[in-house]
């Protein structure tokens, strides 16, 4: 079991060899402008990670993220840039362990982005399917879904253990961000048994028109239809005389049932 004084003395190192790693951005770590050297599948994945990240959070989350964007602008002022994190980087297990705070900014940050821009993000990303139909149809979406699950649930823990956050609402609305988040893995898995289950489909009816064409060209090698043929003209042949003679019969033993009627009628009592 790692104990507490463990991560004591290794937390400040990894943070110091995370910060010298990162370069050095500003407080908001997404912008347009940053999309555009981007091909296009990396622009419309990015989008929509921060799409998923960013969707169905309410307001009141992002009131209750500013204490936190209070402190990190105050340290920035103070002189300390310290690291800020992009998009990307809150998918990677150091990025969200080094510092819960300088999470929860950034992802405030990414949060308010989504909702300013929400139309414009929209229209990025259909401008870039239209143009690049074949590109985009590559792009796994359920990958973007299994990325913006794990920020989601980061950023969930880093209210729960942020010391900045001391707001009564605070488990309600990290309750009702898991519960999206829940929502968002179920869509998610239904996604993938639903492309799972098209491709059992398609291999079955594959399988299945093979199994049929087999038993055709099988009954035409072994079976001869002349001969089938002749069988069936010959059971109808003889139901027809079946019938013929039960029809004969039928009406033989309704006349003599007549006969003793009238007989038993026409004796004398």
């Amino acid at each position: 079991m790692i104990s507490r004084v463990w991560i004591a003395k290794v937390l400040p190192v990894l943070t110091l060899a995370w910060m010298l790693l990162m370069p050095i951005r500003g407080l908001a770590a997404f912008d347009f402008s940053s999309l555009e050297p981007l091909t296009p599948g990396e622009q419309y994945r990015q989008l929509s990670l921060l799409s998923l990240m960013a969707g169905g959070v309410d307001p009141a989350l992002l009131e209750l993220l500013q204490p936190v964007v209070q402190a990190r602008t105050e340290r920035r002022a103070a002189g300390d840039p310290g690291m800020e994190l992009a998009l990307d980087d809150y998918v990677k297990p150091l990025a969200r362990i080094i510092d819960q705070d300088i999470l929860l900014a950034g992802a405030a940050q990414l949060f308010q982005f989504a909702r300013e821009n929400g139309p414009e993000i929209q229209a990025r990303m259909t401008r870039i399917a239209r143009a690049n139909p074949i590109l985009i149809s590559m792009v796994d979406v359920n990958e973007i879904a299994a990325d913006a699950i794990i920020i989601r649930n980061a950023i969930a823990d880093g209210i729960e253990y942020s010391a900045v956050i001391d707001d009564p609402s605070a488990p309600a609305q990290v309750r009702a961000l898991r519960e999206q988040t829940v929502y968002l893995r179920n869509m998610m898995e239904f996604n993938q048994f639903q492309q799972e289950l098209a491709l059992l489909t398609e291999e079955a009816i594959i399988d299945l028109g093979g199994r049929l064409d087999a038993y055709q060209r099988m009954f035409n090698d072994e079976v001869d239809p002349e001969l089938i043929k002749r069988r069936v003209e010959s059971s109808q042949i003889m139901n027809q005389q079946t019938e013929s003679r039960f029809e004969e019969q039928a009406m033989q033993n309704n006349s003599e049932l007549l006969m003793m009627l009238i007989l038993m009628e026409s004796q004398i009592h």
